[in-house]
């Protein structure tokens, strides 16, 4: 069944911090085929999981990923986030949902860790579509805010957690 027929339901599962050796293979084979990490680094990254998307069926179809990350610019640690819905899942809001219950989980769990606490979320945009269409300073429905580019010219964007400290 077609996502876009409006009759599959989705789900979303937490993975973060557990056992991911039930999806472990599907998510490895996602990565392969629509340009994910390989090898050591998607083992690595197998352990970043915040959030599986999967259809009715049980298959994963996207998944969100997350690890801490000192900016210098910025003076603080953020959770750098990454997003990847499979192509025929790339349906209008998904990936804002997804992103959402990303960035909301991290943030409820963010306050827990006393050293090297994350101020928000950060992104890289490298999708050529989303760089053109989506290109609104503030996104509404996630709050990101767009804050400049990378050497690569990928959009960087970034989500405040809401009692956020800036560094002296």
């Amino acid at each position: 069944m077609q996502p876009e027929d409006n009759k599959e339901r989705l789900g979303f599962e937490n993975y973060w911090r557990r056992d991911v050796s039930d999806i472990r293979d599907q998510v490895l084979s996602i990565w392969k085929d629509h340009g994910g990490p390989t090898g050591n680094d998607a083992t690595a990254r197998l352990n970043q999981i915040v959030w599986v998307v999967k259809n009715s069926g049980g298959s994963v179809v996207g998944l969100s990923t997350a690890y801490k990350v000192y900016i210098k610019q910025l003076r603080n640690h953020l959770f750098a986030t990454r997003l990847l819905l499979v192509p025929q899942y790339r349906i209008p809001g998904l990936t804002s949902k997804l992103f959402v219950e990303t960035r909301d989980f991290l943030e409820s769990i963010h306050s827990g860790d006393e050293q090297e606490q994350a101020i928000g979320v950060i992104t890289l945009v490298e999708n050529p579509r989303m760089k053109e269409y989506r290109n609104e300073a503030v996104w509404p429905a996630s709050g990101m805010v767009y804050i400049g580019n990378s050497q690569e010219g990928h959009h960087i964007r970034v989500y405040y957690f809401k009692d956020a400290r800036i560094a002296p």
